[in-house]
């Protein structure tokens, strides 16, 4: 009998210690975001300049599923995929060419697509995207559109519950590439053998350039503390009229409920999000 017991409470401690293992929720968000449309009644003055978005422990899913989307691209022969350098391309035009997945194709993106390719998935073992299949909104895109409203990103993921310490930060890029203005500087290189003329000198050009940008950049927080916190911090780029770029900053920091619809404004940029429960 005494062994018995003995055994019901090691079946009942092993079965809490694997109830508690997996009593961790999970979620899922969904997020839309899109172009304002331009107003002459804003006033509103962008111009100040702000630090770099920073955040630790930032996750980067976005890329990998752009990257495979240009793959393939390349793979249906898109010459703007093709990636070999120019000077290979001119020379071997008619040539087929190879597209291997360690390529950077995001770098051949003028604008990148709406929605990052990501297979369909159905785990609580790591953070992962939603695939096309798994997204929700896609009678809110089309309401967006008729509207005269542009969406620059559809996409969401799954993630655990996690504190404000441990959440990590979800890198945001998204919509068209802002080139990084390119200057040239001359360099001397003469060698100071002795006096030579003018003639005698040599030139090299150097081109220097920043980082190229996209439309939308920045990080994303989720977090929980009895409620769902989401900290977003976003820069949107814009033309203005006379050419120039400016850049906006969306800051906001948000306590929300799971299975509502939120929405994020700013005089530039709009964000529509839902986070649902997964699996509780």
């Amino acid at each position: 009998m005494k062994q018995l017991i003995t055994n019901l409470t090691l079946t009942f401690w092993l079965s809490t210690l694997s109830l508690n293992a997996n009593a961790e929720r999970w979620f899922e968000v969904e997020m839309i975001a899109f172009e304002q449309q331009p107003t002459d009644s804003l006033r509103e003055d962008f111009s100040l300049v702000h630090p770099p978005i920073e955040g630790k422990r930032q996750l980067d899913l976005l890329s990998e599923g752009f990257n495979t989307q240009g793959q393939q691209r390349c793979l249906e022969g898109d010459p703007d995929f093709d990636p070999r350098p120019f000077i290979q391309q001119m020379s071997n035009a008619g040539n087929s060419w190879g597209c291997d997945a360690s390529h950077d194709y995001i770098a051949r993106y003028d604008t990148l697509p709406v929605s990052p390719y990501a297979d369909s998935q159905e785990h609580m073992d790591n953070i992962y995207l939603l695939s096309k299949q798994q997204l929700k909104f896609e009678d809110v895109l089309k309401k967006l559109q008729r509207r005269g409203l542009k969406p620059i990103l559809h996409t969401g993921w799954r993630f655990p519950e996690q504190s404000q310490r441990k959440a990590p930060f979800m890198k945001i890029f998204a919509g068209k590439r802002f080139k990084s203005p390119v200057s040239q500087r001359l360099l001397d290189t003469i060698e100071q053998n002795g006096y030579l003329g003018l003639l005698d000198k040599r030139f090299n050009i150097q081109t220097e350039a920043d980082e190229d940008h996209w439309q939308l950049e920045g990080l994303i927080k989720i977090h929980v503390k009895h409620y769902l916190y989401v900290t977003s911090n976003l820069d949107i780029r814009y033309l203005m009229d006379d050419g120039d770029t400016q850049k906006a900053r969306m800051s906001q920091f948000t306590r929300v409920y799971s299975g509502d619809i939120h929405y994020l404004d700013h005089p530039k940029l709009g964000i529509i999000f839902q986070i649902r429960k997964y699996k509780h």
